[in-house]
């Protein structure tokens, strides 16, 4: 039977030292956004992980300006912002990146846990992030993303489909392209559901494809613009089940009011 989960999973995080990132793997060390593909060094220069002590991978997320990275609401809910490192500039985990700490962290004000409806948050740097090839912020949206649309998502969650209970996490980060369903097709692959809202994009591709835990917050792409944040999927994970993304279009007003 079918569950439902935020990407984020506890037990999922990424083992890292502090000061020189060793990333410590279980099982054969394969974990990524199951089915996906290596990514190269600046092809997502928007990609960041987001860190918690000592050195742990959580979340994902999108860099949309000089300070500032758009995630999911339920990886921050609860996060201080002396708790949450940046790291950005990198496809490994373990090595190549810039740590940037946290300053301030803004939660959208109607973000329901029960619900996970307005899953997005705002995360801003102390320190300015130096853009490079490899370090890049995305842009946003100007208008809804298309049914039928093929668009890219990209993070360093699971390579399995979270039936066997096992942490595989990979160093490399991963990617793949899906397809954005209409409203009328993701309703109906959940009968009864109660958060499904217009403000959220359904995604499919093959079984054996998708994404997992580990990937929350992190960004859905298309035409060198974010167009949605990872929030949840059913588990086990790349099933026939799409999965849910949040869409940045229907909160450009609330971003622009932060970031200001």
């Amino acid at each position: 039977m079918f569950r439902v989960t935020i990407f984020t999973f506890a037990l999922l995080f990424v083992g890292l030292v502090a000061a020189i990132p060793t990333l410590q793997v279980s099982g054969d060390g394969g974990g990524r956004i199951v089915g996906g593909f290596d990514a190269v060094q600046g092809q997502f220069p928007y990609q960041v992980s987001l860190r918690r002590p000592p050195n742990f991978h959580f979340c994902g997320g999108s860099i949309i300006g000089p300070r500032w990275i758009l995630s999911a609401a339920h990886c921050t809910i609860s996060m201080e912002p002396a708790n949450l490192n940046v790291y950005v500039g990198s496809v490994k985990l373990a090595s190549g990146g810039v740590y940037h700490r946290t300053m301030r962290i803004v939660n959208h004000p109607l973000y329901d846990p029960d619900t996970i409806e307005n899953d997005i948050s705002l995360i801003q740097t102390v320190q300015p992030i130096v853009f490079n090839d490899d370090t890049q912020p995305i842009g946003l949206p100007s208008a809804n993303l298309l049914a039928g649309t093929g668009a890219t998502i990209s993070g360093w969650g699971r390579s399995n489909t979270m039936d066997n209970g096992t942490a595989e996490v990979l160093d490399n980060l991963q990617y793949l392209t899906v397809d954005i369903l209409t409203m009328d097709e993701c309703r109906a692959e959940r009968p009864g559901s109660s958060n499904i809202f217009d403000s959220v994009m359904c995604v499919s591709s093959p079984s054996g494809q998708g994404a997992c835990s580990g990937d929350s917050g992190g960004p859905l792409a298309y035409g060198g613009v974010v167009q949605g944040i990872a929030s949840f999927v059913r588990v086990p994970c790349a099933t026939e089940v799409s999965d849910v993304y949040e869409r940045v279009f229907s909160h450009l007003s609330w971003i622009a009011s932060v970031t200001m």
